[in-house]
């Protein structure tokens, strides 16, 4: 009998929950950031004077960033606790987030938006690593189609929450 033959324990399964659950949400928190940005351009637009032609830098910042930060630090983050890693690079993806309120030009928003994204692409690894380490491989297809679930979700409700907080708040209250 193999080690994911046996039958797990209770202490294991509520374990194995907690995680798959703060997964989610930390992915959730992820792909809602990156998702508001777009649908809030027009009210970057006019709020702040920036042409709409530029928009497109704003959120795509947050993506060249994202990416070129994982494949750099995909040689490095290993060398640290996964959920370490995770916790800072989730807090700076927050803070970073929350700082888009000052931003009062499209230079700032960019700037913000890339360093957003620098937190960002190591949230995405650490956490599957995570997954990776908690869950046995049988289960694992499982527990990482669970937490993309949350990509989808972040776009079906983050989306349109953001942008009915910005209709009573004003551009910067998503952020």
């Amino acid at each position: 009998m193999t080690h994911d033959a046996l039958p797990m324990d209770t202490e294991t399964r509520q374990f194995e929950r907690r995680v798959l659950l703060l997964v989610a949400l930390v992915q959730f928190i992820n792909i809602w950031d990156f998702m508001m940005v777009m649908p809030l351009g027009p009210d970057f637009s006019h709020a702040l004077g920036i042409d709409v032609s530029h928009l497109g830098f704003i959120a795509g910042s947050y993506s060249i960033s994202a990416a070129l930060v994982g494949l750099l630090a995909a040689h490095h983050i290993d060398r640290y606790d996964r959920r370490s890693v995770l916790l800072f690079s989730l807090s700076g993806m927050v803070i970073t987030t929350m700082a888009m309120v000052f931003a009062n030009c499209l230079w700032q928003l960019i700037a913000l938006r890339i360093a957003t994204g620098a937190f960002g692409g190591p949230v995405i690894a650490s956490s599957m690593a995570v997954i990776a380490d908690v869950f046995p491989d049988r289960r694992r297809g499982e527990a990482v189609g669970k937490v993309f679930g949350s990509f989808s979700l972040a776009a079906v409700l983050g989306v349109p929450l953001s942008l009915e907080i910005a209709h009573y708040f004003g551009w910067w209250a998503p952020f």
